[in-house]
């Protein structure tokens, strides 16, 4: 089973590549439907227990440009949810399945990065902006593991109003920040 998995995200990350081939080619006459089905299909492909997610081998590192905002939006229009986290290999410690960290470093010098990073703030803003934390979903210990991995995803405001509510994540923070 965890072989098929591998292989389905190798899949997803090869089609994407060559889409990226295509635009890279001819931005102006890019055909957008195809990534629209590619992050369709990708948008719950987390891949938990086999690596990295695809949004993450398709983004991270990258020099972001029309083509990975476009992937952004349709990935999270299609569900995609940047603000989970997943087991790693070892099963003890969990990973944010997007690369936060690296895009708000790459926002500071890109302004596609910069957009991808605002799209993913404003849904920690519609997802965490409530200071009720019963209406995120989530337990607080969950919560708390959200804010310590995907701090730098997440609005200022947003981030401390939620750390006044949240006894639990100033406890998270300091264990791993």
């Amino acid at each position: 089973m965890a072989t098929q998995k591998l292989n389905d995200i190798n899949q997803l990350v090869g089609r994407f590549l060559d889409l990226q081939e295509q635009w890279a080619d001819s931005p102006g006459t890019f055909n957008w439907a195809p990534l629209r089905v590619l992050a369709t299909a990708g948008a719950t492909s987390y891949n938990e227990g086999n690596g990295s997610s695809f949004q993450i081998l398709a983004t991270d590192g990258m020099d972001h440009g029309e083509f990975h905002l476009r992937f952004l939006e349709y990935s999270l229009e299609a569900g995609f949810d940047p603000f989970k986290l997943v087991r790693q290999g070892s099963g003890d410690a969990v990973k944010p399945v997007f690369a936060h960290e690296s895009l708000a470093y790459a926002a500071q010098q890109n302004p596609w990065s910069a957009r991808m990073l605002a799209c993913l703030q404003n849904v920690a803003r519609a997802r965490f902006g409530s200071i009720d934390i019963k209406k995120t979903g989530l337990s607080e210990a969950d919560l708390a593991g959200i804010m310590a991995s995907c701090r730098d995803a997440i609005p200022a405001d947003v981030f401390d109003a939620l750390l006044h509510v949240l006894p639990a994540a100033e406890a998270a923070l300091a264990a791993c920040c």
